[in-house]
């Protein structure tokens, strides 16, 4: 060997002594922070432990009191049941808000909105709010309830019937609301207004009722249509919406009137 070999191995040597120091003392280190870590962890679950112990304990009181409260009727502390469900809600509230609906969220502006979810939410409501929840409650809590059952039933009818749900967005958007005023633009379509309410009227069975109203069923769906794509533009198109809501209004009352056929019976259609 070489004396050059001998001094580079000489310093390998010194290298691999330095880096096993290094590690050894890494290992030290790693085995106190772990060795800690555990007196640590071991102290804060007994602590904890100690600290669920007493949150237990004060719950089973809590609840202890709570039990003889509503057993002995006490009024200052009494339980009304629009107040635990988040009531009452203010008069003014949106109507989708009234029904846990974020408005920004419901498709083509508001339009879309899904009557089965719509009709879980109502029935929440109306259990917490019916005037039958509220036998037994004081005048004021029957007044609130009262309040707020027809509040939540507004609501419930104006965004399930589009009719109303499309007057609603109207006002909503400040538009100017669809009145007896407003009458079909289009010749075609009071034409086939007319002719619909002569069959009615010519009808001599329900069935022949039923086919005027299927009939009329196109109609009404496309006015429908024709809003939702009204309010889902960007921004809304607040004509095309207010046109498609007459339309809207002259279908629903044949429908309406289709629905309420009798033998015999005067057909009025309220526009």
């Amino acid at each position: 060997m070489s004396t050059a070999d001998r001094v580079y191995e000489q310093q390998n040597d010194s290298a691999l002594d330095a880096l096993y120091s290094k590690v050894s003392s890494l290992r030290s280190v790693t085995l106190d922070i772990h060795d800690d870590s555990e007196r640590q962890r071991s102290g804060l679950l007994s602590t904890t432990s100690d600290q669920f112990d007493n949150f237990g304990s004060s719950l089973s009181r809590t609840s202890g009191h709570l039990s003889r409260t509503i057993s002995q009727g006490a009024r200052n502390h009494r339980l009304t049941l629009y107040i635990v469900a988040g009531f009452p809600l203010p008069s003014d509230i949106d109507y989708y808000k009234a029904l846990d609906l974020d408005l920004a969220k419901v498709g083509r502006g508001g339009w879309d909105v899904d009557p089965a979810a719509l009709k879980r939410v109502w029935r929440l409501r109306m259990a917490v709010t019916h005037p039958d929840r509220m036998s037994g409650r004081s005048e004021k809590e029957q007044q609130i309830g009262a309040q707020q059952s027809a509040l939540i039933n507004r609501a419930y009818e104006t965004l399930m019937q589009p009719l109303l749900r499309a007057q609603y967005l109207l006002e909503r958007h400040n538009a100017p609301p669809v009145g007896e005023a407003d009458s079909l633009e289009d010749p075609e379509l009071l034409m086939e207004v007319m002719e619909l309410r002569e069959k009615l009227e010519e009808a001599q069975s329900e069935q022949e009722a039923t086919s005027v109203r299927e009939e009329n069923q196109k109609f009404l769906d496309a006015a429908v249509e024709e809003l939702g794509k009204a309010f889902g533009s960007s921004p809304p198109n607040l004509e095309t919406a207010r046109k498609a809501a007459v339309e809207l209004r002259y279908w629903t009352n044949i429908d309406k009137a289709a629905r309420e056929w009798s033998p015999g019976k005067r057909v009025e259609l309220q526009h």
